[in-house]
């Protein structure tokens, strides 16, 4: 219990070692890079989820049928629906955000994580094709399940919730920390495939260092909540902090 307090307290802090990390090695035009492409990603993920929303919206429309002396009703509820969707829309969409750029965010994070580590190592070779596909590929498909968990821990939830009403407040703090968790964990796993360690082998890292990954992933969490820069440079910050500190305490 102590190493996972210690272990907590040294990843949260670890980000301003990350600040420094990447001024220290002038890395700030990658990370600007990586900034321009998530924001692209966001803006035309975004776009493309509200044009859709439109058209299940004008799908829903079609549902409505009042009568001539109900239509001014009719109106009112059409406007109340389409703004209840937009809202749950942009709800879903900043929490689910965090785990979407986990996918179309892999191969920036890939090659963070490959120039982080030549670093810390002391090399000065070239990025290796094989193993970036490999980290992309392991990266992507990190996110895929860590959706899969969100959306299954999102609907457990909210039927419990259902049945206990009274435990919502503590429900929704533990989803936090266990997208925090999640989170974390695949921010080391990008670490540990440079390493060439197995799935089996980086799951069993990831849960023998759990103060590790949920001081990671909850700091990020928190980071990605500042508007707008946040979401930009959150990710990246949280890759390199995770790199250095995991390289003092895993073995």
């Amino acid at each position: 219990m102590s190493r996972f307090f210690k272990e907590f307290s040294q990843s949260t802090f670890s980000y301003y070692e990350a600040f420094q990390f990447v001024r220290k090695h002038n890395l700030k035009g990658f990370i600007l890079s990586a900034a321009f492409f998530n924001l692209f990603a966001f803006v035309f993920v975004g776009v493309l989820a509200w044009v859709y929303t439109g058209k299940l919206i004008d799908s829903i429309y079609g549902f409505f049928n009042f009568p001539e002396d109900w239509q001014e009703w009719g109106n009112l509820l059409q406007i109340l629906t389409a703004i209840f969707i937009r809202i749950l829309l942009i709800s879903l969409y900043i929490n689910l955000f965090k785990y979407i750029i986990l996918i179309i965010f892999a191969p920036v994070l890939a090659i963070l994580s490959e120039r982080t580590q030549n670093i810390l190592n002391q090399q000065k070779k070239s990025i290796n094709l094989i193993r970036l596909i490999s980290e992309i590929g392991r990266g992507m498909m990190m996110g895929f399940i860590l959706i899969g968990l969100n959306i299954i821990l999102y609907l457990g939830l909210i039927f419990l919730s259902i049945l206990l009403p009274f435990l919502s407040p503590a429900l929704a703090i533990l989803v936090f920390f266990l997208e925090s968790f999640f989170f974390g964990a695949s921010m080391l796993d990008y670490r540990n495939e440079y390493y060439q360690l197995s799935v089996k082998t980086s799951l069993q890292k990831i849960f023998k260092h759990k103060g590790l990954v949920l001081g990671n992933g909850l700091a990020l969490n928190l980071f990605i909540l500042i508007p707008f820069i946040g979401v930009l440079f959150a990710p990246s910050f949280a890759l390199i902090a995770s790199g250095i500190h995991a390289n003092k305490v895993v073995h």
